[in-house]
């Protein structure tokens, strides 16, 4: 073999691997999710904008209770006893209460109040063992509350159990991946605990940042004036929490 045939021979070995090295990489490099449901039935009175009440603040933080949960429409969840998740800019105690629809305008309490001593950052609960567990097709939402000096703070989140025949038949190499499954199918909190799962402390972590950010961006404002503006503002707290990684 002639050293200038060599050369050559060595020089495309080299680019060969390069390329086969960056595909790798790339291959390796988990996608984050894109949670964009294409299934957004309006919620209800309860937890659509007129249905949250006191938007205001119990401390001087720029970002009050969030919910981390859709709430323009009604959520998705396969498990009876989901997660729930929300942001507090403070120490406080809330409570916790769970309610299911009877019919569309009837609700009734699921269980008894939950108080919780929250911590700063994001919060999240596991359905408690003393809740009886979901139904699979029933709506619900999901209650936080805070008992302030000027009045409370109510936020509302709708969602349904759904039945996903093919999620037990999954078996996940990593947590971006299971993220990603979830969300593509919609199911917002399955999606938002395995993100959690990457992280502590009171922290998003990258895929729950771009959940949150997709969150923000899937809750499209509509109804009359005082919604459109008090959703503008769920978005833009959204995004704030994004960004707290």
């Amino acid at each position: 073999m002639s050293h200038q045939y060599l050369g050559f021979w060595l020089h495309r070995r080299r680019i060969t691997s390069l390329v086969v090295g960056v595909v790798f990489l790339i291959s390796a490099v988990p996608a984050y999710a894109e949670f964009k449901p294409r299934d957004r039935k309006p919620a209800s009175g309860y937890s659509r904008a007129g249905g949250s009440r006191g938007l205001g603040k119990c401390s001087s933080s720029s970002i009050p209770l969030t919910q981390l949960a859709p709430q323009t429409f009604i959520g998705k969840t396969a498990s009876t006893r989901p997660m729930f998740g929300w942001y507090m800019s403070s120490s406080q105690t809330v409570q916790f209460r769970l309610f299911e629809f009877d019919s569309a305008t009837k609700v009734k309490q699921i269980g008894k109040v939950k108080e919780i001593t929250t911590i700063v950052g994001i919060n999240q609960l596991k359905l408690p063992a003393d809740y009886p567990e979901l139904t699979v097709g029933k709506t619900y939402f999901w209650q936080i509350a805070i008992d302030c000096e000027a009045h409370p703070i109510v936020s509302n989140a709708e969602f349904i159990v759904i039945n996903f025949k093919s999620l037990a038949k999954n078996q996940f190499t990593n947590i971006p991946e299971s993220v990603n499954y979830y969300a593509e199918n919609e199911l917002w909190y399955e999606a938002f605990e395995e993100a959690l799962k990457a992280t502590s402390n009171g922290k998003l972590g990258k895929s729950g940042a771009t959940l949150v950010q997709e969150l923000a961006q899937s809750e499209i404002p509509t109804g009359s004036k005082a919604d459109i503006k008090i959703i503008k503002q769920r978005i833009e707290y959204l995004q704030k929490i994004s960004s707290k990684t």
